[in-house]
């Protein structure tokens, strides 16, 4: 299963970004399961339309390591589905051979409504890296996912786009500039054309989420690197072998 980690400094938009991959990734047949880190409770998933049965929350101690963490909460997470799909089946299996019986004695059927259906295992993780990044410099981050999409709001300060080891960062998969209906213009387009000079090779891109604009963008990028990984690390190399300076 392909881990996509979704980094950022707080208040960036990595929960709404989360919530609306998740619910572009079900709509093209895929079942994610969402991992948030570092929060009290799943309640702000919820909101975000992420169903209960594929949503965990993960909240590291100091000390531990961060990505066997994560790793053994996926490992329950869905252990707890497959257990629960386990005893839906054998409730479903019992309910036949009672209705058998409920039949010989004339005393009708009992129907299997309200038992639940069995749920699909997940086959791709959402992981919002709340807690266990430092600003965009964590090199844990990055071992944590197959794919890292980091968040980046578009008032972001340049000097810490220009600052040297910036690993979420040089690093991310995909660049998501959010809240550029909350900043000025002038400072949006300043960050997104800093972003662009430095990261040519990455895709870098500017959205609304709340209102799903170019969420659509963020999804196909995704999907790419989900189905074609290979192709687009060749792309990524050829990127690092022509690196642009920052100025």
């Amino acid at each position: 299963m392909k881990k996509i980690v979704f980094a950022g400094r707080n208040d960036s938009g990595k929960s709404t970004i989360l919530g609306e991959i998740y619910k572009g990734l079900k709509s093209k047949d895929y079942q994610p399961l969402a991992v948030g880190s570092g929060v009290q409770d799943e309640k702000p998933y919820l909101l975000k339309g992420i169903e209960a049965t594929y949503l965990t929350v993960a909240i590291p101690e100091s000390g531990h390591d961060v990505i066997t963490d994560i790793d053994r909460v996926v490992r329950n997470a869905i252990n707890l589905i497959k257990e629960r799909n386990l005893l839906i089946q054998h409730a479903k299996k019992a309910l036949e051979e009672l209705n058998k019986v409920r039949s010989v004695l004339d005393l009708g059927h009992l129907y299997q409504k309200d038992i639940p259906t069995v749920s699909a295992i997940p086959d791709v993780i959402l992981i919002e890296a709340v807690g266990i990044n430092d600003g965009y410099k964590s090199e844990e981050t990055r071992r944590l996912g197959d794919i890292l999409v980091t968040i980046v709001p578009a008032g972001i300060k340049t000097e810490i786009i220009m600052e040297q080891g910036n690993t979420l960062l040089d690093e991310a998969d995909i660049l998501v500039v959010t809240k550029i209906d909350e900043t000025a213009r002038d400072i949006a387009t300043t960050t997104i054309k800093l972003l662009r000079r430095i990261y040519r090779y990455k895709p870098i891109i500017p959205v609304v989420a709340t209102q799903g604009v170019h969420m659509d963008l963020v999804l196909d990028e995704v999907l790419k690197r989900l189905a074609d990984p290979v192709r687009l690390l060749e792309n990524e190399e050829k990127g690092r072998k022509n690196p642009a300076l920052r100025v």
